[in-house]
């Protein structure tokens, strides 16, 4: 038959030490998730930002203060014909409390790019991730007239 004792403290409290593991282990792991996640989310708004500087560089590039086809790198730091107001405005940027400069390199490109009136352009996109600098990059081409 059955005893109607119930748990020992023995029992109650190795259980309770197992669980109390268990519980530990999936919290780190929901930890770890987390910054994952958050990690993927500026890279994914540093993508973005990019992309949509690069297509804005296409469409107005004297916006940027870019002068084409010459080979340079701008960014907040180095504009041209651009008062440090407008620089900064088109360089830097914070996006959910983190801070994202863009900083644009063209160069001449080569023979068959030049005959079609096109420059390469890189736009790079740094931030800060657990006191890491980050960056992430597109590539396109810009057309100007000659």
């Amino acid at each position: 038959m059955f005893s109607e004792k119930g748990f020992s403290l023995v029992e109650v409290l190795v259980s309770l030490t197992i669980l109390s593991v268990s519980v530990i282990a999936f919290s780190n792991l929901f930890i770890q998730a987390d910054e994952i996640s958050s990690g993927n989310n500026q890279k994914l708004v540093a993508t973005n930002l990019a992309r949509m500087t690069l297509d804005r560089i296409q469409q107005k590039p004297i916006d940027y203060g870019i002068k084409v086809p010459i080979k340079d790198v701008y960014s907040n730091e180095k504009c041209y014909d651009l008062t440090a107001d407008a620089c900064n405005n088109l360089y830097t940027t914070i996006i959910n409390n983190v801070k994202y400069s863009i900083n644009v390199t063209t160069s001449p490109g080569d023979a068959k790019e030049v005959s079609a009136n096109l420059f390469p352009v890189i736009v790079t996109v740094s931030y800060q991730l657990k006191e890491k600098s980050k960056d992430t990059s597109v590539e396109g081409y810009v057309s100007y007239d000659k």
